[in-house]
């Protein structure tokens, strides 16, 4: 059984949204807040971040913030909710020096590479000067990029870097697909309703994030992933034979996230692989044959 349990499942989900020329900001409730009290449109807002960390989320907020060009909230989301007084905040600590190394070839980061997305993140909108006297400016986009193509040092430890060359090319063609395009505030479709707080495409990135921390992609491949899918698949079938709900719950749950990690250790991302799959399955047309769903051409 996967150790993703109730103690972090349980706990809420923060967002961290972005209304394009408008505002960058953090909820618990998007359905609620953003939709309702706020006026906007699905359509209209960005989901940049998305975690069951409060204080990370508020962090971030501020780093978007600044990073946007939006005027940046005196007092954090987080310390709102903490009950702290505006006469009687701490000063804040000054934000640590940028330090990275440049070179005619690379960049190096001061971490190894399962680490370079939060030390990313503390620094978006920072400035990572080129010999080409080139400036590249720390986005989400870019940060997504770096993500698929570091490398740690074998050299120096603690380190990774990336290519310069392959940024600059990117960043004149930027195919890869940041984390607000890819996660969009989902409806249900039985109902038609927004599913508040638990967006079921806005887990996906808390799932990596707990899997990364882990050393889960560091360490792991397809094949033990397929093997664990298996093990989980076997969970499920004993909860439906013993007919237990919880655990059938359970049980597929731990697939979901099995399959969130066995995709990403493919080079996909469980979203394309579920889009893909629904974009062949919404043309097909078939009948229901002893219980299941049978398409034409087999018939």
């Amino acid at each position: 059984m996967l150790v993703f349990k109730l103690n972090y499942m349980n706990k809420k989900m923060y967002f961290v949204y972005h209304v394009p020329k408008v505002k960058v900001g953090m909820t618990s409730d998007l359905g609620k807040r953003v939709f309702e009290e706020q006026g906007y449109d699905p359509a209209e807002v960005q989901i940049l971040y998305a975690t069951r960390s409060m204080e990370e989320a508020s962090e971030l907020e501020v780093a978007y913030q600044k990073s946007l060009g939006y005027k940046v909230d005196q007092m954090t989301y987080a310390d709102l909710m903490n009950g702290k007084k505006w006469n009687n905040q701490k000063k804040s600590k000054p934000k640590a020096k940028f330090k990275i190394n440049v070179t005619d070839m690379t960049t190096t980061f001061p971490c190894w590479s399962f680490d370079v997305e939060k030390f990313l993140e503390r620094n978006l909108g920072e400035t990572i000067n080129l010999n080409t006297s080139k400036e590249v400016v720390v986005s989400a986009a870019l940060i997504e990029w770096i993500k698929r193509n570091v490398k740690d040092s074998q050299y120096t430890k603690g380190r990774c870097y990336v290519y310069n060359k392959a940024m600059l090319k990117f960043l004149k063609n930027p195919t890869v697909v940041s984390l607000n395009e890819q996660i969009d505030v989902v409806y249900d479709v039985v109902s038609g309703d927004p599913v508040k707080t638990e967006c079921a495409k806005c887990i996906f990135p808390a799932i990596r994030h707990w899997a990364l921390e882990r050393g889960l992609y560091q360490k792991g491949d397809v094949k033990t992933q397929y093997v664990k899918l298996q093990e989980e698949a076997g969970e499920v079938a004993r909860a439906i034979i013993k007919n237990d709900p919880v655990e059938l719950k359970d049980g597929i749950g731990d697939m979901v996230v099995v399959l969130t990690n066995l995709a990403h250790l493919a080079g996909f991302t469980i979203e394309d692989c579920i889009q893909s799959a629904y974009d062949v399955i919404n043309k097909r047309k078939g009948s229901m044959i002893n219980g299941s769903f049978v398409k034409n051409e087999t018939l």
